[in-house]
């Protein structure tokens, strides 16, 4: 896998639907291939995992993985499938990545200088409150593991969102006119944000 070439400004949204999109700027960068981690029942054929600086004294998690769609007699690949949202991720911050179309997945790598080139990357994030909750009963705020370049339009962002929800692809979105209203943004100074999925 390679880059495509080598190459963005909104702020945090605030509005009452329990959806909260705010500009991220990487602090640590993870690439992993083919692990399994604790909360997953399956291993995704590539993954990254992010440390972000959102302007606070703690720095949350965001995880985003998928697997490619593979030959059913080679195992090659043959397409993105769920992996499309680490092209949409690299997209997001002016690294667009090539498909290894005909290679193994164990044999598909990023350059070995990718984690390097993620940080200081800047990026649009949607957080969203889950149907499920913390292990005290409060709102569990949630990464959507879809993103988008710092310039794209929030609005436009949150109505994609919603498209997901609507076509069944999101399942444990809240929406306020399912629960008593959130605050305009997900985090509090002493409040460390819950969005591993599970």
């Amino acid at each position: 896998m390679d880059w495509v070439t080598s190459s963005n400004s909104s702020s945090g949204s605030k509005s009452k639907d329990n959806i909260f999109v705010d500009k991220v700027k990487i602090a640590k960068a993870e690439i992993k291939y083919g692990v399994k981690e604790d909360w997953q029942t399956y291993s995704d054929d590539i993954s990254v995992h992010l440390t972000l600086d959102i302007g606070k004294d703690f720095q949350p998690n965001m995880y985003i993985g998928g697997n490619y769609k593979k030959d059913d007699v080679s195992g090659d690949i043959v397409g993105w499938s769920t992996a499309f949202k680490v092209k949409m991720f690299f997209d997001s911050i002016g690294l667009p990545i090539m498909l290894d179309k005909g290679k193994n997945p164990q044999s598909s790598r990023l350059p070995a200088d990718a984690e390097q080139r993620l940080i200081g990357k800047d990026f649009l994030r949607l957080t969203y409150v889950s149907t499920k909750t913390k292990r005290d009963g409060s709102a569990l705020w949630k990464d959507w593991q879809e993103t988008r370049n710092p310039n794209y339009e929030v609005s436009k962002f949150k109505a994609e969102f919603k498209d997901s929800v609507g076509k069944n692809y999101v399942k444990d979105y809240q929406s306020n006119e399912d629960s008593p209203e959130q605050s305009d943004s997900p985090w509090s100074d002493n409040d460390q944000f819950q969005g591993m999925p599970t």
